[in-house]
């Protein structure tokens, strides 16, 4: 299958939209994720409602977030990404962690997301950011 550049500039997308801004936008994530979301992530599952929540969750205990892409590849409705994780907690903690993630797109949406995370540095209390509920 071609890579398709509009399923990356959605991924980044949702990023700029979901992930990085510290207020919780339950219409944005309503854009970007499908009711039937998945996620994999570090062994844990959550499904739409448990990603929503996860979300509320990261946003009441961040301070600051940033996302730097290495690599965004996309093959088809598959992308893969490789990123970097900087934040700082409310509390002045700060951590890096970094991200390898499978998405899974269809019809404009993502629909599955299957994550690897691993603190680069910082607090071992922000080990579980990326699936903390």
């Amino acid at each position: 299958m071609a890579s398709s550049p509009d399923n990356k500039a959605l991924i980044r997308a949702s990023f700029t939209q979901v992930v990085e801004p510290l207020h919780y936008d339950e219409q944005a994530v309503r854009t970007y994720f499908a009711p039937d979301y998945r996620q994999d992530v570090d062994g844990q599952t959550l499904d739409f409602a448990g990603f929503c929540q996860h979300m509320r969750t990261q946003k009441a205990a961040l301070k600051a977030l940033h996302v730097q892409f290495t690599r965004i590849v996309a093959e088809g409705d598959v992308v893969f990404t490789n990123h970097t994780v900087t934040l700082e907690t409310k509390e002045g903690r700060a951590a890096t962690i970094k991200v390898l993630a499978e998405f899974i797109v269809r019809d404009g949406q993502i629909v599955a997301c299957d994550e690897l995370t691993r603190l680069v540095s910082g607090d071992d209390q922000e080990r579980d950011l990326g699936s903390r509920r």
